[in-house]
């Protein structure tokens, strides 16, 4: 079911965008009183070590995920000892049960598992940097302290769970998705005015813009959030992963075999993976396209072989980890994973942590 074809269906007539109109504001005025309860009602845990809560404000499609990744690298290499906690969204585990993947060389086969911790725990295995997850966040946050005693906490998501207390909000926003709206009537959980509670706010997929659209964003953005740190961001290809025999091509040599291709991805912006494609040179010769978390049969990816005519296949990280051990069978060759970094603009957040990192307020 494409949710994103009915809504804008219904958005047609008058009446239909009307009542999604009013949706939204009984929506709003739900997670506001939500709010006020977790806040006033319920006191916000706090924890000995400092959360840096990576959030953002959509259902999906921000680039959350390689942000996290990203900043963990970094502060990796500055020698901070770093735990990743998560909710693990779409897992198949019970709502007690902690995940943890480090030191489990077999978790990418885990079907039970979310695909961002997959993610996150496959791009970080040479950093040796613990991922847990629990439906409780709280409860993957006070594991990840209790069994490694990390300097910080990375958070992934959880920007509108506020039963956590957060020492530092990053919020990532899709520049592709800039002017959307809140549910129903678009894919916002929480409306702009939000984000005067973040301390940053990374503006995604600026290599996908000119300097015109993305100063009118940035415009746009600073209405709502006054004198808040505003960082651009950017993906960048590096090169591609071979699924088969697991070894990575850099984007030029890449190039130098292939000018066209086909994709297919289930993410939270298709377009933008499309468009990151033909940024850098390829010709996109056929592509399939499914709904973010969309799990593949096997009948699926069979047809994707049997139709892309004896061309290369590439698709995400997100994708990959959902079927790579079935690569071989199906695809036998030629089927890739898109090796991406994210840049940015400014990296004074990363100081900002290094400061948090050095505080003692949290010790006991």
């Amino acid at each position: 079911m494409d949710i994103e074809k009915i809504r804008n269906n219904i958005k047609k007539n008058i009446f239909g965008y009307s009542f999604l109109f009013i949706l939204c504001l009984i929506y709003k005025f739900l997670f506001i009183l939500n709010k006020i309860v977790r806040q006033k009602v319920l006191k916000p845990k706090r924890f000995r070590v400092p959360v840096i809560c990576i959030g953002n404000l959509s259902a999906g499609g921000t680039g959350k995920t390689t942000f996290v990744i990203s900043i963990a690298k970094k502060l990796s290499k500055k020698n901070i000892s770093l735990a990743i906690a998560m909710r693990g969204y779409k897992s198949k585990y019970s709502k007690n049960e902690i995940v943890e993947t480090l030191n489990k060389p077999d978790f990418i086969n885990d079907e039970k598992m979310s695909d961002e911790q997959k993610i996150i725990s496959l791009s970080l295995n040479n950093f040796k940097i613990p991922v847990v997850a629990s439906k409780n966040r709280a409860k993957a946050i006070d594991y990840s302290i209790s069994r490694y005693n990390p300097s910080l906490v990375l958070m992934d998501d959880g920007f509108q769970n506020f039963s956590i207390n957060k020492d530092l909000k990053i919020v990532i926003l899709n520049l592709n998705m800039i002017y959307d709206k809140l549910i129903p009537l678009g894919n916002l959980r929480q409306d702009y005015y939000s984000l005067k509670e973040a301390d940053f706010i990374i503006l995604n997929h600026c290599e996908l813009f000119n300097d015109e659209y993305i100063k009118e964003a940035t415009g746009y953005i600073k209405k709502y959030v006054n004198d808040k740190k505003i960082i651009n961001s950017y993906y960048e290809i590096t090169g591609f992963m071979d699924n088969i025999t697991g070894d990575h091509i850099s984007l030029k040599n890449f190039k130098s075999y292939y000018k066209n291709v086909c994709i297919f991805s289930a993410i939270g912006d298709n377009t933008q993976f499309k468009k990151n494609i033909e940024k850098n040179g390829f010709k996109i010769l056929k592509s399939w396209q499914f709904p973010d978390h969309h799990r593949y049969s096997v009948e699926e990816l069979m047809s994707i072989n049997n139709l892309r005519e004896g061309l290369p296949v590439l698709t995400t990280l997100k994708d990959s980890v959902k079927f790579i051990s079935l690569s071989r069978d199906i695809f036998a060759k030629d089927i890739y994973t898109v090796d991406v970094e994210m840049k940015l603009s400014d990296y004074s957040l990363i100081d900002d942590l290094l400061r948090l990192n050095e505080k003692d307020i949290h010790k006991k």
